[in-house]
């Protein structure tokens, strides 16, 4: 892949207080630096404070079905991990394989 330069932060969404954990409500953001000029001197603060509003503004996900989850909360995630769940076979199943 090559070596690929990246500028991190981290956006707590949600108060602390109405969390369950300390990690509960803080995404992590990675932007691939894509010019020299952002290599060399960073991002513009500007960008990081839109990116970072835009993230905000998108804090109230709709979870799918009952997963605890919700404030940490990715699509993704959870529709792939609910595929891979329907396709395990049970204890029972898998011992009448033999």
């Amino acid at each position: 892949m090559g070596d690929v330069a990246l500028a991190i932060w981290y956006i707590r969404i949600r108060d602390k207080n109405k969390t369950r954990t300390p990690f509960d409500g803080i995404i992590k953001v990675e932007k691939i630096l894509v010019t020299q000029a952002e290599v060399d001197n960073g991002i513009d603060s500007d960008l990081v404070d839109l990116i970072s509003a835009h993230l905000i503004n998108e804090r109230n996900p709709t979870a799918y079905g009952a997963d605890l989850r919700w404030a940490n909360h990715l699509y993704p995630i959870y529709l792939t991990e609910k595929h891979i769940k329907s396709h395990y076979l049970s204890r029972e199943s898998f011992l009448h394989l033999f």
